[in-house]
């Protein structure tokens, strides 16, 4: 299979300004060396070769350190695929811009997924976490799912590079706590811990058997819980919210809470957004 290469210096120093995949785009051109196709682990090789036999290498880097899901070599391809390799050439990322990633090198659980949930839509990104898996679909929707495939949520904030997996051992004993008390049928699919804090001080995102997601600050305290379409149960809702809502929307239920420290937005089954206050005041809907 033919391949072009790049070698003249000026060629080389393009490459160090080169797009790679997202997971690496804070990564400063410092700390990546162009370097020549050839030189790419042979896993790496093969692997382009064979789901890419008519592509030609645009550029490739080296990281001199891993990124945080182990890619180490950033491969740009002519034909507008872009894809990491960690120190052995195994993917860690693969990004088709708008284009289609391969079916066969998604994980079969994954593509059953998608086909029976989003049956017009296709996966352009995968990203492999070790612990978990990160796509993106062809509308621009983000999913998460675990290391086996199973699907865990939508990723709504997108800052999946800002986050790892932890055992759910490590989670706070106040956010155990609310677990069990509140939702003793549930276990836990996923624990993300941020790297930082995000606005309302979330530092751990967990992910349910049931379909709630719950977002935990530093301490335990919960910051944030999605039910989906689910009901929250009330014994989680500021009792002046939960009557404020009982009163105005009879025929409703609150189906998410955020807790931004200052104030407290709520969302209803009908997806209307109210907004209270650290009282549990009532101020405006959100529009």
């Amino acid at each position: 299979m033919k391949k072009t290469f790049l070698t003249s210096f000026m060629a080389l120093s393009i490459l160090l300004s080169a797009t790679s995949c997202d997971s690496n785009d804070n990564v400063a051109t410092t700390d990546k060396t162009a370097i020549e196709p050839t030189t790419l682990p042979s896993t790496a090789k093969t692997f382009t070769e064979t789901y890419f036999p008519d592509a030609i290498y645009k550029s490739a880097t080296k990281l001199k350190t891993p990124s945080v899901n182990g890619t180490v070599y950033d491969v740009s391809l002519a034909n507008g695929f872009e894809i990491d390799f960690d120190a052995n050439g195994n993917w860690t990322e693969i990004d088709g811009g708008t284009q289609a990633i391969p079916t066969s090198l998604i994980p079969e659980k994954i593509n059953t997924y998608i086909a029976a949930n989003y049956p017009n839509l296709f996966i352009v990104q995968i990203e492999n976490e070790k612990t978990k898996y990160d796509v993106e679909l062809s509308n621009g929707l983000d999913l998460v799912f675990t290391s086996g495939g199973d699907f865990v949520r939508i990723d709504k904030d997108g800052d999946n590079h800002n986050e790892v997996v932890v055992n759910s051992s490590t989670l706070p004993a106040a956010a155990k706590t609310l677990i069990s008390t509140h939702f003793p049928a549930a276990t836990i699919r996923l624990v993300e811990k941020k790297n930082s804090a995000s606005t309302n001080g979330t530092i751990y995102d967990v992910s349910l058997s049931n379909g709630f997601e719950i977002d935990f600050d530093i301490n335990g305290n919960w910051t944030e819980i999605d039910g989906g379409t689910l009901a929250i149960p009330n014994a989680l809702i500021p009792a002046k919210i939960a009557t404020y809502v009982t009163a105005n929307y009879p025929n409703l239920f609150i189906t998410q809470i955020d807790n931004e420290k200052t104030y407290t937005d709520v969302e209803l089954s009908n997806d209307v957004e109210l907004v209270f206050d650290t009282q549990g005041n009532f101020l405006r809907i959100d529009n």
